[in-house]
């Protein structure tokens, strides 16, 4: 069961357009979710005094209102706008909020490759990994190849969008690269883990055969391997498969089997 969140305020019996965000809104949660969706997007004149009244009127969200006519009669940066949306919302951690807020911050100044890598870092952790993918790919062509750790942590979060998407190929690939960026043995774990998810087992062990200083990683990985599958043999899905290949119902199984394939499926689009 997911968690429950109070709402705030109101449903609007009309919606109000953000022009910036392209999207309808219908609530001051919906309002908080764009912005925690979307900080790159946003600007001061995103919160218009049309926007204000309508979440008085529509919403009944008098003291959120109140808190953005101040930000305006104050000309405040736009990081006060954001707080006094979402400080007035339940479903934003602290967490959340302070990475919302460096993004914000850093969007109205600072150094321009920091922030567009705090861009792309935001669209990893919210699963939109193409965008992440895009945003890294751009960012190591700028980026100085003496920045040997920044370099390694470009790789290596791209190493991970692309694994989250079952592209392991591609993810071996750029976990060697932060190896080769900074020497982190992290790294070098990672490439290992990709490698075994990708090559058939004998390729995987003439590559990893080779690799003696990091028989350690490997045999980790081998281990972590293990316990994973003892996991996943001990779940309830692994009881249900086993039951319907005793039980011989082909049919049952396949469907079983397509049932759990459209789900990956599902989620690789929504991923991509």
């Amino acid at each position: 069961m997911g968690n429950m969140y109070r709402c705030t305020g109101r449903k609007g019996n009309r919606p109000f357009y953000l022009n910036k965000i392209c999207v309808r809104i219908y609530s001051a949660d919906e309002l908080a979710y764009c912005i925690c969706e979307n900080p790159e997007l946003l600007e001061t004149d995103i919160f218009t005094p049309e926007l204000i009244a309508w979440l008085e009127d529509e919403c009944g969200v008098r003291e959120m209102a109140q808190d953005l006519n101040r930000c305006i009669a104050r000309s405040l940066p736009l990081s006060r706008y954001v707080e006094a949306v979402i400080d007035h919302v339940s479903f934003v951690t602290d967490k959340e909020k302070k990475t919302i807020m460096d993004i914000v911050r850093q969007g109205s100044g600072g150094n321009v490759i920091k922030r567009r890598k705090t861009h792309a870092d935001f669209y990893l952790r919210k699963e939109r990994f193409a965008h992440a993918i895009r945003e890294y790919e751009a960012l190591i062509e700028q980026v100085d190849e003496t920045e040997h750790e920044f370099l390694g942590s470009l790789y290596h979060n791209m190493g991970i969008a692309f694994a989250r998407q079952f592209l392991f190929e591609q993810a071996a690939s750029a976990f060697r690269n932060a190896y080769l960026a900074d020497g982190d043995g992290r790294h070098f774990y990672c490439y290992a883990a990709a490698m075994r998810l990708y090559l058939p087992e004998r390729e995987y062990i003439q590559q990893v055969s080779t690799m003696i200083n990091y028989a350690d990683d490997t045999l980790r990985l081998e281990e972590d391997m293990r316990v994973a599958v003892a996991e996943w043999e001990q779940s309830d899905e692994f009881e249900e498969f086993k039951n319907m290949m005793k039980d011989g119902d082909t049919v049952e199984y396949r469907e079983w089997v397509e049932s759990k394939v459209a789900e990956f499926k599902e989620d690789y689009r929504r991923y991509v």
